[in-house]
């Protein structure tokens, strides 16, 4: 008899158990059986790790320790815990009667248990799509458009053209967050943005399109949910105005919680990471959870790492390798990278005067190449300034989700 073997993805497991003949009533059952996963737990004392590591191995998965809780030479270790769905819920159950507030975790391994799940019955039968958010940017100094939209009847136009080339969501605005841009008055946002969004929201070609407001300023946030805006988009974080989470709970506007740091002035200076994922990931923690005890509504928040923002080229490329971690979150996540400076800095083309080929059909290219990318990881939301080769790169990915 010849026996042949392959490998399967975890992400057609179910599919493959249904072809083998498994038992119907028990698939669901079964499947937890066959997905894995990868917790990470932080600042354990060696007790609560021994206990989890302990815990791990009775339950047939596996932690790794510091190898210094052993023998107690090390104050405090991080924790991996590895294993199938079905046995960490086994040692989520297990965590709950144990004492050094064990039980917490347990609550954790179950969070993270649900998100990775809900992930997967969101993108059965290759339902998963991200929407496209295209750019508009009303502003005199953007570092690609800069200028070329300040007419409102150019503006509107340009949104009809995204709407042809298939955009879900247009972000408009009206202050350029380029290193080094001067900060632009709410007053003059506003200003920009009225006759556009008011000529948007009477077109009824536009009534499946969602409106996202790109600003830092409260008032504007607030002017603009008057005219029917239904996202505003922070590059701040809700750190630059006092009054912005006020004004998302009043509003119930959704919000793109942006992690950055500083301002477009000083923001180039503050790339010191020791871990860019890891403390990219917790401060954007800190900041959701601040939103959410102001009275933000978990379900109107959506979580951007906020490509070129404080990162260098190297920084920026180790979050697009990541960017998955950051499901564990349990937000919807925006990428958004188009035509961003450590996207050209890959550019090898040279013209004949020794500049490299920065130009936008360029970028655009390599942008749509990263659309694909994150497509492929099921990234919600891929904001662009090139509507039309972002759609074509996700009709690609629609066909291999």
């Amino acid at each position: 008899m010849q026996f042949n073997v392959r490998r399967i993805l975890t992400e057609n497991i179910k599919d493959e158990i249904k072809k083998i003949g498994f038992s119907p009533s028990y698939l669901d059952f079964g499947v937890l059986k066959h997905k894995f996963l990868n917790i990470k737990v932080y600042n354990l004392k060696p007790e609560a790790a021994t206990i989890i590591k302990q815990t791990a191995l009775s339950s047939n998965c596996d932690a790794a320790i510091h190898r210094g809780v052993l023998d107690h030479s090390e104050a405090v270790s991080d924790l991996i815990l590895s294993g199938t769905i079905a046995q960490l819920q086994t040692v989520s159950e297990k965590l709950k009667s144990q004492q050094f507030s064990l039980d917490k975790i347990s609550d954790e391994i179950l969070k993270q248990i649900q998100i990775f799940e809900k992930e997967g019955a969101q993108n059965t039968d290759g339902a998963f799509r991200p929407k496209i958010m295209g750019i508009l940017n009303i502003t005199e100094d953007s570092f690609s458009d800069g200028g070329l939209f300040l007419k409102p009847f150019d503006a509107i136009e340009y949104c009809y053209k995204m709407i042809q080339d298939g955009v879900n969501i247009i972000d408009i605005g009206a202050e350029s967050t380029r290193p080094m841009a001067k900060p632009v008055d709410s007053s003059v946002e506003i200003g920009r943005i009225t006759p556009v969004i008011k000529e948007l929201k009477q077109d009824s070609v536009f009534k499946d399109i969602k409106i996202s407001i790109d600003t830092r300023n409260a008032d504007t946030a607030r002017v603009m949910w008057d005219f029917g805006a239904d996202i505003i988009n922070d590059v701040s974080g809700l750190t630059y105005d006092p009054d912005m989470t006020k004004t998302i709970k009043e509003t119930g506007l959704n919000v793109v919680i942006m992690h950055s740091r500083g301002t477009p002035k000083d923001m180039d200076n503050l790339c010191q990471y020791k871990d860019t994922a890891e403390e990219v990931y917790f401060e954007l923690v800190k900041r959701v959870q601040k939103a959410v005890e102001s009275g933000v509504q978990p379900d109107k928040i959506i979580v951007d790492p906020g490509f070129g923002f404080a990162k260098n080229s190297e920084q920026n490329f180790e979050l697009v390798k990541k960017i998955e971690e950051f499901k564990s979150l349990g937000f919807p996540i925006l990428a958004g990278l188009s035509r961003k400076r450590f996207v050209k800095s890959i550019i090898t083309d040279v013209s004949a005067d020794g500049a490299k080929a920065h130009n936008n059909k360029t970028l655009d290219d390599l942008t749509a190449q990263l659309s694909f990318y994150f497509a492929l990881k099921k990234i919600d939301i891929i904001r662009v300034h090139n509507v039309a080769k972002t759609k074509q790169a996700l009709d690609l990915a629609a066909h291999l989700i």
